[in-house]
């Protein structure tokens, strides 16, 4: 009787089934008053089977309502600590970049500071366009003959999956230039 349980619907057609049975047996056997009798306390029985029955769905609606639950929070809270975490990172590395650039009158040491933050962060900075992708052509018109452009911002992309996390701008250089594609910094 454990899966009709779990099952209100079957256990109250099983309980059923047997109710008119055993009513049946009790009519032939001892008459209106002995069957009256037994179909009430039939009835109690499978009133007692149905309050369980429900009592378990309850109790497992209740189990699965909680489960779903402690299963969000700890997304959620997890979600909350990995932003934090980010964020203190970043936080972080801007203050090491100050701190560089506040200790140094040289521009090529908040450059290295930068890169080497760039490079831990897996940042990669594109200031040469062998593939235009990640840059805007600025003067998409001119020179649109173009062989080389020449990087008026560079393009940031993650350094393991290749996206662009800012978009870079180019413009053509003449079709006279014979010089490779230039780059500032």
């Amino acid at each position: 009787m454990g899966n009709a349980l779990a099952d209100p619907g079957a256990l109250f057609e099983k309980l059923t089934v047997k109710l008119a049975s055993q009513v049946d047996k009790a009519a032939s056997r001892a008459g209106l008053k002995a069957s009256q009798e037994l179909s009430r306390k039939l009835t109690e029985e499978l009133d007692d089977a149905i309050r369980v029955a429900m009592s378990t769905a309850d109790k497992v609606g209740t189990l699965v309502r909680q489960a779903v639950q402690a299963a969000v929070d700890d997304t959620l809270r997890t979600a909350v600590l990995d932003a934090t975490r980010v964020r203190d990172q970043q936080l972080a590395q801007l203050a090491l970049i100050d701190r560089t650039a506040w200790g140094t009158d040289d521009i090529e040491a908040v450059r290295l500071r930068v890169d080497a933050e760039m490079k831990r962060a897996g940042l990669t900075r594109l200031t040469t366009p062998t593939n235009l992708t990640p840059f805007d052509v600025v003067d998409s018109q001119e020179h649109s003959h173009a062989a080389s452009y020449e990087v008026l911002s560079p393009a940031y992309v993650e350094t393991v999956t290749g996206r662009v996390v800012q978009r870079g701008a180019v413009r053509r250089l003449p079709a006279d230039d014979t010089g490779e594609s230039k780059g500032r910094g």
